[in-house]
């Protein structure tokens, strides 16, 4: 059951459409079987989308909305609170408001070895069906891709808009309660330097907060327990380069600060678990082993298969 809306602007038709989009093949030729519609085993997904649509009554139209839109709708919205999390493959690197007014804004992504860049614009003139555009398949069609979704997050939470006003899709029953911990949060010191500055989707009761927060930063791990190494290779034209990804728990880390003067206990946070990223010669000359207590400086960045992991360390300390 989906939070209750007012009525949809546009018509059954064009919102199926448009819901079919976040459907895969296997998905879409099924709706076919269900209703018993002939002659789709051979078209590509954006023709079944068509097919479906013109060969349904306008009641069938309903019959598939009420079956599939919530499911649809969810399952982008929790996609879309994983990027915001740092939990999907995918990460979400800058959100820019290239409109104030109009409520325009973009935002990238990237993932391991492509990028995406969607746009969105949900204002008093476009809420019933906003303006926006995507670089993936679904975003491209005008579907509800994950990328929409945080940008539907982003906007509420630049109250863009309300929940109340808003009619084009359903929401879970829960989705205010899911979002409602995510706060936007901006670099003040770069925009006073006179750079762009990079905005983020923070969730603070993800269990990642603290990290995130982070990220992009140079930190000090104050203390921390080796649970696991793992050897690695990385091939760059022809040059073999091994390194080791070390997994801690119970860490204790902090900004890094250039003076001990500078330490303030209040900016000193916990975590569960972090990767850290050494050179073999580091780990060599140091003899780390399972259950060594280290210290240690380093960037964290996040990882789209590791999360969130510290690079770029010179020296490691035994505790």
């Amino acid at each position: 059951m989906g939070l209750k809306l007012m009525s949809r602007k546009i018509d059954d038709k064009t919102y199926l459409g448009l819901l079919l989009q976040s459907l895969n093949v296997d998905d879409l030729k099924q709706i076919c079987r269900d209703f018993e519609i002939k002659g789709f085993s051979s078209l590509t997904k954006g023709k079944i989308v068509e097919f479906i649509i013109d060969s349904l009554s306008e009641e069938e139209h309903k019959d598939v909305i009420n079956q599939k839109e919530l499911e649809i709708v969810s399952s982008g919205i929790d996609l879309a609170l994983k990027k915001i999390n740092g939990e999907d493959r995918e990460k979400i690197t800058n959100f820019k408001i290239v409109n104030p007014n109009e409520h325009e804004i973009e935002i990238y992504f990237k993932g391991f070895n492509w990028e995406v860049t969607s746009f969105l614009s949900i204002n008093d003139q476009t809420i019933n069906n906003p303006e926006r555009d995507c670089d993936c398949k679904i975003g491209a069609s005008m579907g509800f891709c994950s990328h929409f979704w945080v940008g539907f997050i982003f906007s509420l939470k630049q109250e863009y808009f309300k929940i109340s006003d808003w009619t084009l899709t359903v929401l879970p029953e829960n989705f205010k309660e899911k979002i409602k911990s995510i706060k936007i949060r901006s670099d003040f010191k770069e925009q006073e330097e006179g750079k762009e500055s990079k905005i983020q989707l923070i969730d603070e009761s993800s269990e990642n907060f603290a990290l995130m927060e982070s990220v992009g930063k140079t930190i000090t791990v104050y203390e921390s327990e080796i649970t696991s190494s793992e050897e690695k290779e990385q091939d760059f034209q022809g040059n073999i380069t091994k390194y080791y990804i070390i997994s801690l728990k119970s860490v204790k880390f902090g900004p890094k600060i250039e003076r001990k003067s500078d330490f303030r206990e209040e900016d000193i946070k916990n975590v569960d678990k972090l990767n850290l990223r050494i050179s073999d010669k580091l780990f060599s000359d140091n003899n780390l082993k399972i259950g060594d207590k280290i210290s240690g400086n380093g960037k964290l960045e996040r990882d789209n298969f590791l999360g969130p992991i510290v690079k770029n360390i010179k020296k490691i300390s035994k505790i």
